[in-house]
């Protein structure tokens, strides 16, 4: 039986939710204000969920570096999409910091320390760590209406010139749609790309509560008997079968017809400084998208693949380098994150 077969089934969806892993309290992190600063920053979205970052304190630094295990050189052999990550982890921190009686600053050196961030004793400073806490990626339920323009005021602010609106309905639109399909097929045929994504599946409970990373059938949004299925059926074999690479394909062909458009971020150029800026307004961004009830896909695959990565900027008349392509559309219902984390012992050095 494949998936798509699954997806009407809705009888078992409260059997299967109960039984999916969820992501640990965020209460429950032994240590004191750093730990739980470090806790937050980590919820921080990455590809694959594969969570690169690491940290090190040092004469009262953190020096945030990465652990190269968690690289993904076949989607992100240049580390671009990496230092993104590193810069979304970086405005979690410098956002939760306050609350924890905590004032944070940073300097990028470059090098294996990829940011150094300073720290100082401060009177707390009470923040909404819940738009931390709640921020997650949904890949479905999205309307097709466009966003309104308060609303992406509100989302861009501070971006300048870096963030840019299309319409699904609009040329440009289309042209993200159909490149997105595009990009999943050629790199769905790519075996090494597939085995990458195999990786960092965790399809039983108990495989991700081993890992505390990667992408659990709730993460994927496989839910009710669909989820039941994958997590008692599904191994990596599974992945690089011809069956679960088509059915990949034909569900982003679902999801890039049903939004309301597409949000394009650019930066000025593709120095790590300029990355992890760009990082961490895209996640200021996202903080500030469940209040909306706006729901944010990332669907990099245009930037990944060779056929299209040299000419999407330029057949959407945009200057600088693109960073992230974003499905966005209003939903009706936010769910609670369930992706997974690890403990903060293994993100310190």
């Amino acid at each position: 039986m494949g998936l798509g077969a699954l997806g009407l089934g809705s009888g078992l969806y409260g059997w299967s939710e109960r039984r999916g892993l969820r992501r640990e309290d965020l209460t429950d992190v032994e240590g004191g204000g750093i730990e739980r600063v470090l806790r937050y920053a980590s919820l921080a979205p990455s590809g694959h969920n594969a969570q690169p970052w690491t940290v090190k304190m040092s004469d009262g630094e953190l020096l945030i570096g990465t652990d190269r295990s968690r690289w993904l050189p076949k989607v992100d052999p240049q580390n671009r999409e990496l230092a993104l990550s590193i810069g979304c982890f970086l405005e979690n921190l410098l956002v939760c910091a306050p609350n924890f009686g905590l004032n944070a600053d940073y300097e990028v050196p470059g090098g294996e320390i990829l940011v150094r961030v300073g720290l100082k004793q401060t009177p707390v400073k009470s923040v909404a760590l819940d738009r931390i806490a709640t921020r997650r990626t949904l890949r479905t339920g999205h309307k097709t209406a466009d966003l309104a323009q308060e609303d992406l005021s509100r989302l861009f602010a501070g971006f300048g010139d870096g963030a840019h609106y299309f319409s699904a309905t609009s040329k440009e639109g289309r042209y993200l749609a159909e490149g997105t399909i595009e990009a999943n097929r050629i790199q769905a045929d790519r075996d090494d790309a597939e085995a990458e994504l195999a990786h960092w599946i965790r399809w039983t409970n108990e495989d991700g509560q081993l890992h505390r990373d990667g992408l659990t059938p709730e993460s994927m949004e496989l839910s009710g008997v669909a989820g039941w299925y994958v997590r008692h059926f599904m191994d990596r074999e599974a992945v690089m079968g011809k069956q679960f690479r088509a059915q990949g394909v034909d569900r982003v062909r679902e999801q890039v017809g049903s939004c309301g458009g597409w949000i394009v971020v650019t930066s000025p150029d593709g120095d790590l400084s300029s990355l992890i800026e760009t990082g961490r307004r895209t996640e200021r961004m996202w903080l500030g998208a469940r209040e909306r009830s706006i729901a944010i896909h990332p669907m990099t695959q245009m930037l990944e693949e060779s056929a299209f990565q040299r000419d999407v900027a330029a057949t959407l008349g945009l200057s600088g380098p693109i960073q992230f392509l974003l499905r966005v559309g209003y939903v009706d219902r936010y769910p609670e994150p369930v992706s997974l984390r690890l403990p903060v012992s293994a993100i310190l050095r």
